[in-house]
C-alpha cells in the first residue's frame, strides 16, 4: 500500500491532487477543515480516500491526524490562507492564523510524520508560492509565512542524502480559486494579476509530476519564477519598481473582476 497525506484536500487544488494520486495508486488521508469539501472528495473514490476533518493549527488535532495516518510515503502540503487586512490594522488573531496555517502547521506536521517518512524513504511536496520569493506589500504576513516555509523546506532538502526523505517545492503564481477571488475584492496585491491566473488543475499537474519525478523546486509558470528570482538579486531597485508594476497589473485585476462579476469592497 502506498499512502499519502494531503492537507487542504477539500479545496480546488487539493481535490485535484487527490484525484490524481488515486489514479496513480495511492491511498489517501485527505485533511481539511471543510467537511463539505471532504465529503464531496471522498464520494469520488470512497475506497481510496479517508477524509479527516482537522484544524492543523491545533496540536491535539494534529496528533489525532498522525495516529490516523500511520505509515506515510507522501506528504503533500496544500492548505493555505491569506489575510488582506492592512498591516497597520491587522489583529493578533489574523496574524496567528495566517502564520499558523501557512508555516507552523506544515513544520509541525512534517516533524510529526518524519519518522514514518524516513522509514519509507518518502517524499514531502509543498505548494508554497511565487510570494515566497517576492514580497507582497498588501500581504506581509502571507509573504513572511511563505518565505519561511520555502526556507524550511530547502533546509530539509539539504539533508535528503542523510535522511532519505525527498523534498519538492511548487511555487505557483496566482491560481483561480476562491482565495484569489477574495483577494480580488478585499485588497489583495494587484501583483497577483500580472499574468493570467493558473487553473487549480495546472498546479495539481505540477505536483503530480514531481511525485513521479522529484526535483527540489519548480515554478509555475517557469517564466514568472525566473523573473522574480532575477529581480530579487537587486531587492532595492525591484521594490522601488513594484508600485509601477502593480499599476500595470491593476488593469488585469479589473478585467478579472468584470469576468467573474466581482465588486471591490475597498476601492
Amino acid at each position: 500500500m502506498t499512502r499519502a497525506v494531503v492537507t487542504g484536500a477539500g479545496g480546488a487544488i487539493g481535490s485535484a491532487v487527490c484525484r490524481g494520486l488515486v489514479a496513480r495508486g495511492f491511498d489517501i488521508v485527505a485533511v481539511d477543515v471543510d467537511a463539505d469539501g471532504l465529503a464531496a472528495l471522498a464520494d469520488a473514490a470512497p475506497a481510496r480516500i479517508t477524509p479527516h476533518l482537522c484544524d492543523l493549527t491545533d496540536p491535539v488535532s494534529r496528533g489525532e491526524l498522525v495516529e490516523v495516518a500511520g505509515a506515510c510515503d507522501l506528504l503533500v502540503h496544500v492548505a493555505g490562507v491569506v489575510v488582506t487586512t492592512p498591516f497597520e490594522a491587522v489583529t493578533d488573531a489574523e496574524i496567528d492564523r495566517e502564520l499558523g496555517v501557512n508555516l507552523l502547521a506544515p513544520v509541525h506536521l512534517t516533524r510529526a510524520l518524519y519518522p514514518a517518512l524516513q522509514e519509507s524513504r518518502g517524499h514531502v511536496v509543498a505548494i508554497v508560492s511565487i510570494g515566497g520569493m517576492l514580497p507582497l506589500g498588501e500581504s506581509p504576513g502571507y509573504s513572511a509565512s511563505k518565505f519561511g516555509l520555502r526556507g524550511f523546506l530547502l533546509a530539509l532538502a539539504a539533508r535528503t542524502r542523510e535522511t532519505g526523505v525527498r523534498v519538492s517545492i511548487v511555487n505557483p503564481g496566482s491560481v483561480d480559486t476562491p482565495m484569489l477571488r477574495h483577494e480580488a475584492t478585499s485588497g489583495g496585491s494587484p501583483l497577483n494579476f500580472l499574468s493570467t491566473p493558473l487553473t487549480p488543475q495546472q498546479v495539481a499537474d505540477r505536483v503530480l509530476g514531481l511525485v513521479q519525478r522529484p526535483r527540489v523546486e519548480t515554478n509555475v509558470p517557469r517564466s514568472d519564477g525566473w523573473m522574480v528570482k532575477t529581480g530579487m538579486l537587486m531587492p532595492g531597485p525591484t521594490l522601488a519598481a513594484l508600485p509601477w508594476i502593480a499599476r500595470l497589473a491593476r488593469r488585469n485585476l479589473e478585467r478579472y473582476r468584470a469576468r467573474h462579476g466581482l465588486e471591490s469592497a475597498v476601492d
